[in-house]
């Protein structure tokens, strides 16, 4: 299996989008949240078609826990299927990750996130402009390529 670990603020939320979403007054969805950006979503999109990887959620945001994180998927809408998250009971992202990753010696995987984690399989966005096709042809490459070597 091909997994994306996504984190989402810096990833998939940019703060030039959010900036424009607020000096527009731009209207919240219906879980109070800011919308996240279309371009970030559409390269994400982009990697989840090309590699048909599922989404595992490392952002903060999994505290949410899957059911209302699927009600949010299905309602931007968000593209691919979500798999889980990564341990919620893990006090740091990066531990949390790890024990993700360890769980899963037999898959693939890319980590999107705007912190620096120090792994090799990260791809780190710039959280002004979050996900874009630059880093999604990266998080493409290491999804499928044979081995971790071939990045």
């Amino acid at each position: 299996m091909r997994y994306i670990l996504l984190d989402f603020d810096g990833v998939v939320t940019s703060k030039t989008y959010s900036r424009q979403c607020h000096e527009n007054h731009c209207r919240k969805n219906i879980y109070d949240l800011d919308w996240f950006d279309p371009a970030c979503v559409d390269a994400l999109r982009m990697i989840v078609e090309r590699t048909g990887a599922k989404i595992v959620v490392s952002s903060s945001w999994r505290d949410l826990h899957m059911e209302p994180l699927q009600k949010i998927w299905a309602f931007i809408p968000m593209p691919g299927e979500l798999a889980g998250t990564t341990p919620i009971w893990i006090l740091t992202k990066k531990e949390a990750i790890e024990h993700w990753i360890n769980q899963h010696p037999d898959d693939r995987y890319v980590i999107l996130d705007d912190a620096d984690l120090g792994h090799d399989n990260q791809i780190r966005t710039n959280p002004d402009t979050g996900l874009v096709q630059k880093d999604a042809e990266k998080a493409i490459t290491i999804l499928n390529s044979s081995n971790d070597g071939d990045i």
